[in-house]
């Protein structure tokens, strides 16, 4: 078989799989994981129930392959708005309303993902927990290098801080989706007062610049050997020239 011809039936493999995971992501948000049936997700897909089965054991599969879809785009499309905003509260409040508009359009997402693990006594080795870890790890960059900067305080464990940010964030969509479906307009005035009302526990004082981490303390150590070998280098030029 050519080249060309692997590529294209690669390609129709991948695409076939895709329309399964589009429709299963319509079929859970429609009727919920219980009600859904394999049946609708394959006549949505355009395929046989049977080629269902081919790409995907069973069902909790299938809602895994969604939700892995959906982590993918949320930590891409965070982990790319932070690389364009140099500020640690610009960061954040850019990450907020990430959050916010991203649950608020897809409030079913979450319980989806809850589906899975309410059950799971070993949630934390699971792949939920890990498409949830990637995502928050963008947050965790962002406090870190605020605390390298002096933005952030750093006698707050981040995992506190973490929790603090998405858990008040998701009852803050709950809030606006009991009230009426959100609108875009509703998330950015959200976002500001929340970032404000979170700043004093978050950030550091003003003028007080906080040192660096302790998981960086090596490589601020490294700088520091590397300024006073130059600083005896130089020293020792000076005195040889004076000599």
């Amino acid at each position: 078989m050519s080249d060309r011809a692997t590529r294209t039936r690669r390609q129709k493999v991948e695409e076939r799989e895709q329309a399964i995971v589009k429709a299963a992501r319509e079929v859970f948000g429609k009727h919920g994981f219980d009600k859904a049936r394999i049946a609708e997700i394959a006549k949505r897909a355009g395929v046989a129930e049977g080629t269902v089965y081919l790409y995907f054991e069973n069902k909790n599969a299938l809602l895994l392959a969604v939700l892995g879809a959906f982590y993918e785009r949320l930590t891409r499309e965070a982990a790319d708005g932070i690389q364009a905003i140099d500020g640690t509260a610009e960061r954040l409040e850019f990450l907020a309303r990430h959050h916010l508009e991203s649950v608020a359009g897809e409030w079913q997402m979450l319980g989806l993902a809850i589906t899975l693990y309410r059950f799971d006594t070993e949630y934390s080795k699971s792949e939920t927990y890990q498409f949830n870890r990637t995502y928050v790890a963008v947050f965790d960059q962002v406090i870190r290098e605020g605390i390298i900067r002096g933005d952030i305080r750093d006698d707050v464990a981040l995992s506190l801080l973490r929790d603090i940010f998405y858990g008040s964030l998701e009852y803050a969509v709950r809030t606006l989706r009991l009230r009426r479906p959100p609108a875009e307009t509703d998330i950015a005035p959200v976002a500001r007062d929340f970032l404000r009302v979170l700043s004093a526990g978050f950030y550091a004082p003003v003028g007080k610049k906080t040192p660096p981490p302790a998981t960086n303390l090596k490589a601020w150590q490294s700088v520091a050997e590397r300024l006073e070998n130059a600083a005896a280098r130089m020293e020792a030029v000076s005195a040889k020239s004076e000599g």
